[in-house]
């Protein structure tokens, strides 16, 4: 790389080329660190310098071979096998007060579960360390080597349950790794295909190829049937897949060319499209010989791995940090007799609303304590029968260090319902009218507005009683439920999503040929100007659009025709069109101009400043219009002329319109269309449609025209 990437670059750089987006971008913070321009010629002294903290752990390895470790969530507890025995067992150790690992002590209550010469190894715990996965060799299971699990009891690990099918089967099923919320398994099954690549087939022939597999569990507790994780996770040979707490990170080991060793240590994300993005090297920790099984410290700033045969630690270059956690503590209390409460906590993805733990505060003090990974947005519930539910979120994503944070909760016997209130067709939030009246009775107890921007109301309800709520919005039909809190709530839910369904009216659009009449194939894009929504829809077709908003209809063909749009309103009373008219029928003819050497089209909405060249921003969306006209034509070559009104000296007019002609053209070049396509010019006043003798009259000469030169 010569230089760095300037801010354009990397962002499309991180949609197109992730993995050159996170070299780019983990180079240009080690120079701004540095105080170093960022268009100097980078260095990889950085990288370097981690490498050097790679270190064994002190008090873990021993003259055998120590292998896949594991550390829970608070980082104060490691598992891993050990061959000390002669065979692979699980040990664990603890981590002092001074951060100092105390000597491993044998898993008794698995290792001895089976036979002396059972293999256990790649043991993972769970996020909350309540469950820890393994895999072993005990007889009487579905296949040489199956997975398991144990959960921590009193004085230890429980006896190993055999997880089953369908994610066991008669191969090798092994190298668990569990999600934070407990829902999706990341395992090894033996690749009988070996790699893909057909250098990297010679160089491995005869040894054992792996694949990785992920299942998800259902709330009845059953596992799906494991799927392959899709290319590019799976492309050779992978190992010792390892999820991090984000539920999206995922960090496992390959075999793939262009690598430093071995098995070298990858990183993947999902992304919200639910795609796995390019595989990046963690090029701060690989080395010639193998690098696996990664796990991440508590705080997020230092990785435990696997390094030859020992159990290596190494600090975690910023850029690479993903992991640090907060820690939310404090009690739940009665909000009458501060008294300690024993309630039930959900943590949900803020986004999502996926569900990531399920934990209890204290029964005697009340107390409770929540990890929460640095990066994300949470939303936490206080639960507890007969009590309201207390809701509150957990907006870390703009926080990247670690945290200890006091936060008590108060309980309060009266029911709060969180209403949210949303469009059912975009999913945008709505501001509507709630009222709330108890049942069977005609006075309103309520009449509340739901919060404008997030779409949400919360109701405070006395308990005892039940309520009616209904739900009004203008353009939108009534929505009515009755909310039960007169008896006794076995599972209280005191939030509720509420789906608003849009009045509509229905219109076609036709689309026909400007000089004969005759249907159009073409595709119709329907833009909302009120809201976040889209239609695409063939031409001559019915659409139902929303009462109370304003659409821009655009009709585009690939027949060899120019583009036309128009704008309606879409009222109680009828569909009026943008010269004010109102449609006698629920239809809008849209005539398109066929592209014919010497057409001229007229362009709309093309603004410029005030006695300026420069365009607005206004004028964008047409001249993207013309974009996607030349992309279509790519042997049409066009006249981007520009005209004024008689306002001032035909000389300046004359200028001007010249000025305004290659700004346009200029515009299209840095959209990526030759230049030479194009030819500026500008008639001033010389040729205005209409007289200038009104204001009506002279916006209609200011405007710009491309016309057909070669197609």
């Amino acid at each position: 790389m010569g230089r760095f990437c300037n801010t354009r670059e990397l962002i499309a750089m991180r949609i197109l080329h992730p993995l050159l987006w996170f070299t780019c971008s983990f180079l240009v913070m080690i120079h701004v660190a540095q105080g170093q321009d960022v268009d100097s010629t980078p260095t990889f002294d950085s990288l370097a310098y981690y490498k050097r903290t790679s270190k064994k752990v002190e008090n873990i390895n021993t003259e055998s071979i120590e292998y896949a470790p594991s550390i829970s969530a608070d980082g104060k507890v490691m598992i891993f096998e050990s061959n000390q025995t002669g065979s692979y067992k699980l040990y664990e150790a603890l981590l002092d007060k001074d951060r100092h690992w105390g000597s491993p002590i044998p898993v008794d209550s698995v290792n001895n579960y089976g036979s002396d010469n059972d293999l256990i190894g790649g043991p993972n715990i769970s996020f909350d360390g309540n469950t820890m996965y393994f895999f072993s060799s005990f007889s009487g299971g579905i296949g040489a080597d199956d997975i398991y699990y144990s959960t921590r009891e009193e004085f230890g690990w429980s006896s190993p349950i055999n997880i089953g099918e369908p994610i066991n089967t008669p191969g090798f099923d092994g190298f668990p790794s569990i999600s934070s919320n407990g829902k999706t398994l990341y395992f090894v099954r033996v690749n009988d295909d070996g790699p893909e690549d057909e250098e990297l087939r010679d160089l491995t022939a005869g040894q054992t190829c792996y694949a990785i597999y992920k299942s998800e569990i259902d709330k009845e507790g059953k596992w799906s049937r494991p799927t392959k994780l899709p290319y590019p996770i799976n492309k050779d040979c992978e190992k010792a897949p390892r999820i991090m707490a984000d539920n999206r990170t995922l960090i496992f080991s390959s075999n793939r060319l262009g690598g430093l060793g071995k098995y070298d240590l990858h990183q993947s994300f999902l992304d919200d499209a639910g795609d796995w993005t390019t595989p990046v090297p963690l090029s701060y920790v690989n080395s010639e010989e193998n690098d696996q099984f990664p796990c991440i410290a508590a705080q997020g700033d230092k990785m435990y791995y696997i390094h030859t045969n020992d159990i290596y630690e190494v600090d975690i270059p910023p850029s690479f940090q993903q992991f640090r956690n907060n820690v939310i503590q404090g009690y739940v209390k009665n909000g009458k007799t501060h008294e300690g409460l024993s309630a039930e906590i959900i943590v949900r993805d803020a986004f999502t609303s996926e569900e990531l733990m399920f934990l209890s505060s204290n029964a005697k003090d009340g107390k409770f304590s929540l990890v929460l990974a640095v990066g994300g947005s949470y939303n936490v519930e206080f639960r507890r029968a007969g009590f309201t539910t207390y809701a509150t979120q957990y907006d870390l994503t703009a926080v990247d260090e670690y945290r200890e944070i006091e936060y008590d909760v108060e309980l309060h016997e009266s029911a709060k319902l969180i209403l949210n209130i949303y469009d059912i067709e975009i999913f945008e939030p709505i501001s509507a009218s709630v009222k709330v009246k108890v049942e069977g009775q005609r006075s309103m107890l309520m009449d509340l507005e739901s919060n404008p921007v997030s779409g949400q109301l919360e109701l405070d309800l006395p308990l005892g009683e039940a309520y009616e709520i209904i739900i009004d919005k203008k353009h939108f039909q009534s929505e009515y439920f009755v909310f039960d809190a007169s008896g006794l709530m076995m599972y209280p839910s005191f939030e509720k999503d509420i789906e608003l369904i849009p009045e509509k009216k229905e219109i076609t659009i036709n689309v026909a040929d400007l000089t004969n009449n005759s249907k159009v194939r073409s595709r119709v894009r329907i833009r909302n100007r009120n809201r976040d929504e889209t239609i695409i829809v063939e031409g001559n077709e019915s659409v139902g659009l929303r009462v109370g908003d304003r659409y821009e209809i655009e009709a585009t063909s690939d027949q060899g025709y120019a583009f036309n749009t128009t704008v309606l309103d879409v009222t109680e009373t009828g569909i009026v069109s943008e010269t004010g008219e109102t449609l006698t029928e629920a239809a809008v003819d849209m005539k398109l101009q066929p592209l014919l050497v010497g057409t001229n089209l007229t362009l709309k909405d093309i603004l410029f400043e005030s006695n300026s060249d420069q365009l607005t921003e206004n004028s964008y969306d047409e001249l993207l219009r013309v974009v996607g006209l030349m992309y279509a034509n790519p042997t049409m070559a066009v006249e981007i002329s520009a005209h004024t009104d008689d306002v001032g000296s035909a000389n300046y007019n004359k200028l001007l319109s010249d000025r305004r002609a290659k700004s346009v053209v200029e515009f299209l070049r840095e959209n990526e269309i030759v230049g030479a396509r194009f030819t500026p010019v500008g008639y001033g006043e010389a040729q205005p449609l209409v007289g200038n003798d009104t204001d009506e009259g002279r916006a209609k000469n200011r405007r710009v025209v491309l016309k057909i030169l070669k197609i």
